[in-house]
């Protein structure tokens, strides 16, 4: 189901973004993003700068567990901005609500609700 709405309403909204979102520099998560097509845009550009500078500097970071951190309701209002049906808008935002965790190392705690990280399903996590 989420590959479904991902292919058929989030990606044909990053076609053409609103003003306010910008995902030229953007390689993950796109049809036509990949790990390898960011270091062919990077060597290009490296490539492009040296013709006309003695040396360039690439500080590189890794973002890998960025989404771990990521909190439902900035991302909520980030996809409000797109141009997606106002169902699968309200599907997100279902999706993005009321999870809740008691365990944490093997141990249960009280219940809490999680705001923040992206949901990959664990029998641990309740709707």
């Amino acid at each position: 189901m989420e590959r479904l709405i991902v292919r058929q309403f989030l990606y044909p909204s990053f076609i053409t973004p609103p003003p306010t979102l910008s995902f030229e520099d953007q390689f993950a998560f796109r049809p036509t993003g990949s790990i390898a097509a960011a270091l062919i845009y990077i060597l290009h550009t490296v490539t492009q700068l040296l013709t006309t500078h003695n040396y360039v500097i690439v500080i590189a970071l890794d973002f890998s567990k960025a989404f771990d951190t990521v909190r439902h309701a900035t991302l909520l209002n980030k996809m409000a901005d797109l141009n997606i049906l106002d169902e699968v808008y309200n599907w997100l935002a279902a999706y993005f609500t009321d999870h809740l965790h008691s365990m944490y190392d093997e141990v249960m705690s009280a219940v809490r609700e999680i705001y923040a990280g992206i949901i990959q399903g664990s029998a641990n996590w309740t709707s």
